[in-house]
């Protein structure tokens, strides 16, 4: 299953997505894919990475021919990939780093789509997290959402911003089957209007998520997130993976 995030910078998506990577860790082997230029998903899960997809693709478009030629490149590609896996506790992170720069990448995201499709598959869970245009997806470097999960903050403009960018999965050709939405860091007990504005826009699955102190004692003492379980953060994320799995 491909569980992929999407939210306008300062949602908390980084935050939701390392507690439900940790959540599903629970069950078995996931994917962590940071695929947020500005994210640090490897910092809140603890998991340091050894490069990234952008280098590899820099590097590859610079000096092509550092590909030996007792080798293919599928073969050659998919080798540099899994060196830059960082790993966890049940947890693999892959980095796809920042955007390119100039030169052709035509031929090496293509071979990058089927390294992926030969990596995804041996995960029982691989859990995204994009930047807001979800660029890895459109470009189609990175396969399908089974489950698109959009972030946004308890306001009406961070639902309709997430309901925009559900439209602009579509308009970019992401290949989406259900989407859920996550507000984020509520302060108050009556938020009904904000789930009848979701409703309003299309948006039927939503869960809420309450502002949890240990949330904000986890930034202050460092990147990594790590909630109590019996927290309200944790219980809300707990939710969202029974939520996915349906």
């Amino acid at each position: 299953m491909i569980i992929a995030f999407a939210g306008k910078g300062g949602v908390g998506k980084s935050t939701i997505s390392s507690q439900l990577i940790r959540n599903l860790a629970r069950k078995s082997l996931v994917l962590a894919v940071d695929a947020d230029p500005n994210s640090n998903l490897g910092e809140k899960l603890g998991i340091e990475s050894f490069g990234t997809i952008g280098g590899i693709r820099n590097g590859l478009v610079a000096d092509p021919d550092q590909v030996p030629s007792s080798v293919s490149k599928q073969d050659y590609i998919l080798t540099k990939v899994q060196q830059t896996v960082g790993e966890g506790d049940n947890v693999d992170l892959l980095v796809m780093g920042r955007p390119e720069g100039e030169g052709c990448y035509c031929f090496v995201n293509d071979i990058l789509r089927n390294c992926f499709g030969d990596m995804i598959p041996k995960y029982r869970y691989t859990v995204i997290d994009n930047e807001a245009g979800m660029e890895h997806l459109s470009r189609k470097v990175l396969p399908r959402a089974d489950v698109l999960v959009l972030v946004s903050d308890p306001t009406f403009t961070g639902v309709r911003t997430a309901a925009r960018l559900s439209q602009l999965a579509d308009e970019v050709g992401v290949k989406v089957g259900r989407r859920i939405l996550v507000i984020n860091n509520i302060p108050v007990d009556d938020y009904s209007s904000l789930i009848e504005e979701a409703t309003r826009l299309g948006l039927d699955e939503v869960v809420p998520i309450k502002r949890d102190d240990n949330v904000i004692a986890c930034a202050m003492r460092g990147e990594v997130v790590d909630v109590p379980d019996d927290s309200a953060f944790a219980k809300s994320v707990g939710h969202l993976a029974e939520l996915i799995e349906k």
